[in-house]
């Protein structure tokens, strides 16, 4: 079967999530960020911006220095936290599976938005079809959030597998994993990954084969409106990234298009979307989130804000997340600020890194933090 790879757009996402989709970044080099890293040979390749000399160069370095210690240095590097960065990280999954097989993901940290799992599933699936995906998901089970973006990387290689078969992806998800959902949006992260495969992915990357897409319409709604109710979480928090694209990147536009939605639900997973096309354009300063939310219809505005702060925790910049809830201002911080303790205290961090977010927190909401540890 042939190998596949998908463009992830940030962010991402999940988170789911989201998933996340982001914005296609900026063509200039990314400078390097980390005194630890300026000696690697690879970096000028991890760096440029060329993005196939960027995937040639990640997985050269994870060749060299094996699975965790190419993680650590490309996430000290500078690689931008965004699409093609994420996409450059699955490299490392991809060797991550051929040394370790179904323990790959065992292997792999959270960075840039858990870009290692999703390529040691897509691997995976790819190398041993559709039963080996449920089997390296479980393996995620001991981390829910980790546990999201295994299902949600399934999805992305399910529909790939099908060759873009929207239908039949969804239906697989169905099949494996929608029996077994004792964790709550099982199932949703998985269509979630469809639906993003869907708008972002590349099947069979580098042999210029065109891409196939059924499934992308000029309905800013489709496929959205075509799916049962069960797809709609999926469908929705990944539709205002093609809305945006129709748009031509205007954000008021794309915010007026989703803000026109009938369902209160749907209208609110279509703008949290939307939130997230906004972080990548903050590029790291917390003031670009204040601004640019303020082009989305004024009650989405504080949750906007919020959702900016947590898709820094999800691209492994936390740091950033609690300084985009400290500097909020009036009500917006209390709401901002519970959103993210949960982020801390149930992360992938260890005690002592959780215990340095949570004094990173304004006082009145330290102490809290400190006690859900």
């Amino acid at each position: 079967m042939k190998k596949i790879i998908f463009l992830f757009f940030l962010l991402l996402t999940v988170i789911a999530i989201s998933a996340l989709t982001t914005l296609k970044p900026k063509s200039a080099t990314p400078q390097v960020k980390s005194q630890q890293t300026q000696d690697v040979k690879e970096l000028t390749e991890i760096l440029s911006s060329n993005q196939e000399t960027r995937l040639k160069g990640t997985r050269k370095l994870a060749e060299r220095v094996g699975v965790e210690q190419a993680l650590e240095i490309v996430q000290k590097s500078g690689l931008p936290y965004t699409g093609e960065g994420h996409l450059a990280v699955h490299q490392i999954g991809f060797y991550a599976y051929k040394i370790y097989g179904k323990d790959a993901i065992l292997h792999c940290k959270d960075y840039y938005l858990y870009a290692c799992y999703h390529g040691a599933i897509i691997e995976a699936a790819t190398d041993q079809g559709f039963p080996v995906i449920k089997e390296m998901t479980d393996r995620c089970k001991s981390l829910s959030s980790r546990y999201f973006q295994c299902m949600h990387a399934a999805g992305h290689s399910i529909m790939a597998i099908w060759n873009y078969h929207m239908p039949e992806a969804l239906k697989t998800c169905d099949d494996l994993f929608e029996k077994n959902q004792l964790i709550p949006d099982t199932l949703t992260s998985c269509h979630n990954g469809v639906f993003m495969e869907n708008l972002f992915g590349v099947h069979d990357w580098g042999t210029g084969q065109e891409i196939k897409r059924d499934w992308i319409g000029d309905d800013p709604y489709f496929p959205c409106d075509y799916f049962g109710q069960k797809y709609q979480k999926g469908c929705w928090l990944n539709q205002a990234a093609r809305i945006y694209q129709m748009n031509k990147g205007d954000l008021k536009k794309t915010g007026e298009v989703c803000n026109a939605i009938k369902n209160h639900q749907n209208r609110a997973w279509c703008m949290d979307n939307l939130a997230r096309q906004i972080h990548p354009l903050t590029e790291g300063h917390v003031e670009k989130a204040y601004s640019l939310c303020e082009a989305l219809p004024s009650q989405w505005y504080q949750e906007c804000v919020i959702v900016n702060a947590v898709s820094y925790f999800s691209v492994g910049d936390p740091q950033t997340g609690i300084r985009v809830c400290n500097q909020f201002p009036n009500q917006g911080q209390p709401a901002c600020t519970n959103r993210i303790i949960p982020m801390i205290t149930s992360g992938n961090f260890d005690t002592v890194t959780k215990r340095s977010l949570c004094n990173l927190l304004q006082p009145e909401f330290s102490g809290k933090c400190q006690r859900s540890i």
